[in-house]
């Protein structure tokens, strides 16, 4: 398999050129265009853009759309998910996550904490999405110094963003999951007259714990468990604990603690006219979920045995998510709620100087309970605003651009066993410039943004940090003919830290590690360079993406042992974590995706279609001469599409490469390939009126699949063979 992944890809990008490529005189051609909003105010157009783009939208959306936002983006090129269950999954790009990618609902904050660990979710519902764009790359110019990864803006039905077609339209969605007796509804509706347009829907989804094929645990798990009790009897001379691994092994078939129940709605009002738009939304998220492989490592000596006699009890119900049964087992979850107020504003052609004035506000608040059992063991917080003032001046020669203001401040605070990060006021302000030198062959685009960040904690004890970021980037886009086009964009960008890398001290338990900050922590700096070649129109479509980071100060967490605990921290109580503790060194990223579509059909009554994806990220600890940990291992994915008349097929295989350059006190990961498959067939009713109905394979081949990027990986691989059946209907 070493060889085939790139034997694909340059055949591929080969045959875009020579073979598919020839469209002759009588065929008709294709040309894609999709708008993308997300990277840049002044160009729409995906092929004008400089920075690499995608957008998950339409009939695409509704198949794909799962409970995580990272499990719903986690087939497009270059993206991956930091799978913490069902109920836990964020998007990673390129490699990077947590605090380098920005999460946006409508171009602003989540206001959630799952930057601050992977068992914490997002609180946006993919379900009510009409589009889900992705920035892949630096996007720090427009989003703040912690978009240095890129971005992800999920853009929902809740803020009217168009005059109403008719006074009166909505969708509806219900569907049921066979792997986890899955349930789920929705229902979305739009209106207006004139120049007033309404939105309102809900949705309710409720999973139990999914099955799985074989073990819960990985083999590479339970064998690094059997060692490690070895060792631990060898040292002790008794056998007490010789049970333990047995217990383990039962784990079969069922990923326990995988529920999920989610609740959300929304409404949206908003005013459109000829000068401009103006539009406000409400909407409110709740979900509770299980937490799996949670209880590992947390109180494991104290209560394994309790742990033990209480699972066997729970092998006789499938129903795990009995509030009692949760109890029982003292399994983790968490119950949160987040209310989020939005106002998006427009003003056109305002004066001769300005083409548009774009305002875009957010107002969050965010609050989770995890409970271990009926316990309250922690709560997390958060409420804050986010602005963003964007303006796009008129042509002034050639050149066209945008600059703004930004402005972000937000509290955040944890009360209780887990709260290894104390209380702190996060500021962020910036202004920023964007320019484009248009040209007969394409545009020259330069931009840059300064900004300060502040983050002061509630504890007096603990020293007030603030940061100063400069970021600038260089690049053009040049159409080398009608139907194809290259972009290069140099980008120069600091991050500043944030609350958790300074002052983070205490057991997280959701990493199941101790972690340690550090007050002194700097900025960190890079230089990344984007390549790509992009095919709009013709027989084969898409893009070829490479990249390449180079990092200064990269902030990570090195693992400490036990001599570097104790010459530093004395006898550390790390309730047998694994001790991390923030270090900065010199780090590179660098990789390619190819992300490609053969039309081999294109007519009126029936197309069809042949999709490629294939990428690949290496991540190096430069100073250390190490692999960073979690990153994306190489994957290649083919997707064969065919529609005709009412019906549409689908079939799928996702291949995912074993893991060959692992990190430190990693253990390996092997390759899985996920067959899926969709059939679709639509009915009109009349001339608004649609009703399709679905049915969505996945993991055909019960084949157990541990993504690498998981922390959770060796405790809880990914669903087994599931068929998903549905109804979906618009009016």
């Amino acid at each position: 398999m070493q060889v085939t992944p790139y034997a694909l890809a340059a055949t591929s990008l080969f045959a875009t050129e020579f073979g598919f490529g020839q469209v002759g005189e009588d065929s008709k051609a294709v040309e894609l265009k999709p708008i993308v909003i997300t990277a840049s105010p002044f160009v729409e157009r995906k092929d004008e853009l400089v920075v690499p783009a995608s957008k998950l939208t339409g009939e695409a959306l509704r198949r794909l759309a799962e409970s995580s936002l990272g499990a719903t983006l986690s087939g497009e090129p270059g993206v991956h998910s930091t799978y913490y269950g069902p109920g836990a999954g964020r998007p990673i790009i390129r490699g990077f996550d947590g605090d380098r990618i920005r999460i946006l609902n409508q171009g602003t904050d989540t206001f959630d904490v799952s930057q601050t660990s992977p068992d914490h979710g997002v609180s946006i519902e993919p379900l009510f999405a009409d589009d889900i764009e992705v920035v892949r790359g630096p996007a720090s110019l427009l989003y703040g110094n912690a978009a240095i990864g890129g971005v992800v803006n999920v853009i929902g039905k809740e803020l009217p963003r168009q005059r109403a077609a008719v006074p009166f339209s909505g969708q509806a969605e219900a569907y049921y999951g066979s792997v986890s007796d899955e349930k789920s509804y929705g229902l979305a509706l739009q209106g207006g007259q004139d120049g007033f347009a309404w939105s309102a829907g809900f949705l309710d989804r409720q999973s139990n714990d999914f099955e799985i094929p074989g073990f819960a645990e990985s083999y590479y798990q339970m064998e690094a468990e059997e060692h490690e009790e070895h060792e631990h009897e060898e040292e002790e001379g008794e056998h007490e604990e010789e049970g333990h691994h047995d217990e383990e092994e039962e784990v079969f078939g069922v990923l326990e603690n995988s529920f999920v129940d989610t609740r959300s709605g929304y409404l949206g009002l908003g005013w459109l006219g000829e000068k401009g738009s103006f539009a406000i939304s409400y909407s409110d998220y709740a979900s509770e979920y299980g937490v799996p492989g949670h209880s590992h490592g947390h109180h494991q000596d104290e209560e394994e045995h309790e742990e033990g006699e209480e699972h066997e009890e729970g092998e006789e119900d499938e129903e795990h998510h009995d509030e009692d049964e949760h109890g029982e087992e003292e399994s983790v979850t968490i119950d949160l709620d987040q209310s989020r107020f939005s106002i998006r504003g427009e003003l056109l052609k305002p004066s001769a100087f300005f083409e548009s004035l774009e305002l875009d506000f957010a107002l969050g608040d965010y609050r989770h309970i995890e409970l271990e059992g009926d316990e309250v063991g922690t709560v997390f917080e958060r409420d804050g605003y986010e602005l963003r003032l964007t303006g796009v001046h008129s042509p002034i020669g050639n050149f066209t651009g945008a600059f703004g203001f930004h402005a972000k401040i937000d509290d955040f605070s944890a009360v209780g066993e887990e709260a290894f990060i104390p209380g702190s006021e996060t500021s962020q302000h910036g202004i920023f410039v964007m320019e484009r030198l248009n040209r007969n062959w394409g545009a020259w685009e330069f931009g840059g943004r300064l900004e300060r960040v502040s983050v002061d904690p509630v504890d007096p004890s603990l020293e007030s940090r603030s940061f100063e970021t400069l970021n600038g980037s260089a690049g053009f886009v040049r159409k080398l003919n009608e139907r194809s086009a290259f972009s290069a964009n140099l980008v120069f960008a600091e991050r500043a830290p944030n609350a958790t890398e300074i002052y983070a001290f205490g057991p997280h338990i959701g990493t199941q590690t101790f972690e340690i900050g550090k007050t002194s922590v700097d900025e960190e700096f890079s230089t990344s360079l984007d390549l790509s070649y992009r095919l709009t129109a013709g027989a084969v479509t898409g893009e070829v993406s490479a990249f390449y980071s180079d990092f200064t100060n990269y902030i990570y967490m090195q693992f400490l042992d036990h001599e570097e605990i104790e010459a530093s921290y004395g006898e550390l109580d790390t309730e047998d974590l694994n001790v991390y503790r923030v270090t900065q060194a010199d780090a590179k990223f660098y990789g390619f995706e190819v992300d490609l579509r053969f039309h081999l059909i294109d007519e009126t009554d029936r197309a069809s279609h042949i999709d490629l994806i294939y990428d690949q990220t290496r991540a190096t600890n430069k100073s250390f001469n190490t692999n960073l940990p979690r990153i994306p291992s190489r994957r290649l994915g083919l997707r064969y599409e065919y529609e005709v008349g009412p019906w549409l097929f689908g079939a799928e295989g996702r291949w995912n490469d074993s893991a060959s350059h692992l990190g430190p006190n990693q253990l390996p990961t092997d390759s899985y390939t996920l067959w899926n498959a969709d059939v679709r067939y639509r009915i009109r009713t009349s001339n608004a009126a649609i009703i399709d109905l679905f049915v969505v394979g996945t993991n055909l081949g019960d084949e157990e699949a541990r993504p690498n990027t998981s922390f959770l990986k060796d405790l809880a691989p990914m669903p087994g063979r599931s068929l998903r059946l549905g109804v979906r209907t618009s009016f």
